[in-house]
Formats: C-alpha cells, structure tokens, sequence
C-alpha cells in the first residue's frame, strides 16, 4: 500500500512509458464510408506544486474553465500530434494509440509527487454521414501519474495508459470520458 499524500517524493509511481488511447466509441454513422475522424493532441506533466497555485488563480479569477497549456509555463511536453481517419466501422478502427511516451525520464526527481498532474489537451472534428452533421470538440483531461488497481482504492501502481473517449450519440450530442471503463465499451452512462 502507498499512502497518497500532498507534495511526497513517489517516483515508485511513475512509469517509465506511457500509452496514449484516443477511442472513439459509439458513432450512429460508423457504417457510412463518408463519416470522418479527425483530431490533435498535446500530452502535459505539470508538476503539483504549479498546478495548485495556477488553479487556485484563475479559481480566484473565474477562469478556470479557459485551461491551456499556456497557463503552465513550468509544464512538460510529453507527446503531440494529430490524426485523420475513416472507416470507422469497428471500434478498433475508431481508436488511435500512440506507444511508449517517454515520461519518467522526462521528469525533474523533485517533480515525481504523488499529486503532480498529467494534462490531455484535445481538439476533435467528426463528421457524421447518416446525421449529416459536422461535431467539434476541445478540452482537457486530467490524469494523476498513477491508477488505483483493482477495488482497492489504497492499492495504486503507476499509470501505463492515458484514455480520452468520445461517445456521438444518436442526435449529434458529443460526451467525453478519460476513464479506463469506459475505453472498450460500445454503451456507456451519458456523462459530459
């Protein structure tokens, strides 16, 4: 068991490489050969003590819904990049992996806290045939640099993967996950 406290050295919770899975689930058009994915990405640490002092400001502010990279000058690029696909008949043609992120190494000692920060800025354009309808989409995901294993909500080793999951559902709405759960499945609760 690891205990999760603020600002402790835990770099026993830092992978040495990161996977980054981009899915998305569910397209009422899927079957339609015009439909269309396309979309961009850049992958952030942003050390706790930063984060917290950023977040509180644009808190204090009123701003901390308008997050992006900018606002982090300390932060660390951890990968970018964009994607075009179509043909999205199956899942696995609606998912995008990028492999071995380089991200211990990348990561001053001093940094590798237990509440440090992994940012996900995504920008997304899906185009889908049988609505006719064009869907855009950008935020953010936070991730920690561990994941809690099993039901065990002490038990916690270092985190392999980064999700960003995207549902269309039938009437061109857009939803958004980053949980591990909602990676592999076709249906999922509606939550924005």
């Amino acid at each position: 068991m690891i205990a999760i406290t603020p600002n402790r050295l835990a770099p026993e919770l830092y992978s040495e490489k990161l996977t980054l899975r981009i899915t998305l689930m569910n397209l009422p058009g899927a079957n339609e050969p015009r439909s269309l994915w396309q979309g961009e990405y850049k992958v952030y640490f942003v050390a706790e003590r930063e984060f917290e002092k950023i977040m509180r400001q644009l808190k204090r502010e009123g701003r901390d819904r308008e997050l992006t990279p900018e606002l982090f000058p300390q932060k660390v690029l951890l990968a970018q990049g964009s994607f075009a696909k179509n043909g999205l008949k199956t899942l696995s043609e609606r998912t995008f992996i990028v492999k071995g992120i380089d991200f211990k190494r990348k990561i001053p000692t001093d940094q590798q806290t237990s509440f440090a920060t992994i940012m996900s800025f995504y920008s997304i354009k899906v185009y889908d045939a049988k609505l006719g309808k064009t869907i855009y989409d950008s935020g953010v995901f936070f991730s920690p640099p561990f994941e809690v294993q099993g039901n065990d909500q002490r038990s916690m080793a270092p985190l392999s993967t980064i999700y960003l999951n995207f549902y269309v559902s039938e009437d061109g709405d857009i939803y958004k996950s980053s949980r591990k759960e909602d990676s592999g499945r076709e249906v999922w609760g509606m939550t924005r």
